[in-house]
């Protein structure tokens, strides 16, 4: 019998010390890079102001669409370079689906989308948006799978083109969740 209780106790304790370590973990070296994606494309960029005429933003520490709404944003990284590293300090640049919605009276889904499609983030102080909807401003004709291609390497552009209309469902659903929740 003590022999029994004693077993018990051991497999509870050995799932309560798995349990921990699962709860603990650290998260994913995608995930900590998708949150400093989020983070740059949520931040203002240094020098960029409203249009004259504009709406100035009530948070200046936020980026914003044209009328100065807050842009809350969602990523989901698929690539980083050099693709070998293993830690954020070693990746140098992210590679990620994006989709930032306008947040604000009178805003709802699906209006409030501002920006969707592939991304690259330079990693540095500060994170720089290198964004394909500004990439080959020589050339009026590109098309948007065309300025991709100049910011997303060719191994990654598999991922960064896989999607009609280059949104990824499961980033405009979590964006989503978040804006309407």
């Amino acid at each position: 019998m003590r022999w029994a209780a004693a077993a018990g106790i051991a497999v509870v304790a050995a799932g309560v010390v798995v349990a921990g370590v699962v709860l603990t973990a650290d998260p994913s070296l995608d995930d900590q890079l998708g949150r400093r994606a989020v983070a740059a494309l949520e931040r203002a960029q240094p020098g960029v102001t409203p249009a004259h005429g504009h709406a100035k933003p009530a948070n200046p520490t936020k980026r914003t669409d044209i009328d100065g709404n807050e842009l809350v944003c969602v990523a989901r990284v698929f690539g980083h370079d050099p693709a070998g590293a293993t830690a954020v300090d070693e990746v140098t640049v992210v590679y990620a689906h994006r989709t930032c919605a306008a947040v604000g009276p009178g805003l709802a889904w699906p209006a409030s989308l501002r920006e969707t499609g592939p991304v690259a983030v330079r990693l540095g102080i500060p994170d720089t948006l290198v964004l394909p909807e500004k990439a080959m401003p020589e050339d009026p004709d590109a098309t948007y799978a065309d300025r991709i291609k100049v910011v997303i390497p060719t191994r990654y552009q598999p991922q960064a083109l896989a999607y009609p209309d280059f949104v990824d469902p499961d980033v405009s659903d979590e964006l989503r969740d978040r804006v309407d929740g």
